[in-house]
């Protein structure tokens, strides 16, 4: 019993130090949202669509200048299978412009990211660039782990 115990506080204590704490300063901040943020749109750009689910709440808002509003996870995934990820032959590409970032902290329990992308259509091995757009993403740390709960993407241009 007594090991039992002990393995138990073990992993306890693994599993807490795994947990993400909120970042000491903005630089560490700013790599924090900005690395994060990156790993959830490559996995937007190849459509792992399981691991992209991974970067969001369940309760996540997505307001877009062009397609409205639309609320829920589930909701980012089904449009996503259906528009992003339909034909992986003819397929989006956003390319985050990384010189606009900007993070803005919501001390202690979160982070704003903002700046411009710009997307391309995909075809044949051949990147044809189609607009720009701003965006706003929110971040929250919640239970150790960072996720995006609110998307604003707006300002959408068409390439000319």
């Amino acid at each position: 019993m007594k090991n039992i115990i002990i393995v138990f506080i073990l992993l306890s204590s693994a599993i807490s130090t795994a947990q993400d704490k909120y970042p000491q300063s903005q630089k560490e901040l700013e790599e924090k949202i900005i690395a994060l943020d990156s790993k959830a749109f490559e996995m937007y750009n190849t459509c792992n669509l399981e691991q992209f689910s991974t970067f969001f709440t369940e309760d996540l808002e997505f307001y877009h200048d062009k397609a409205g509003y639309s609320k829920g996870l589930d909701k980012l995934i089904e449009s996503m299978r259906n528009y992003i990820c339909n034909d992986l032959n003819k397929k989006v590409l956003r390319k985050p412009l990384t010189n606009t970032f900007k993070v803005y902290p919501l001390e202690g329990y979160g982070a704003i990211l903002t700046g411009e992308h710009e997307f391309y259509m995909v075809e044949n091995n051949s990147e044809k660039k189609t607009g720009t757009a701003k965006f706003t993403h929110v971040w929250l740390l919640i239970d150790g782990t960072w996720k995006m709960s609110r998307i604003l993407s707006y300002d959408h241009k068409a390439e000319e």
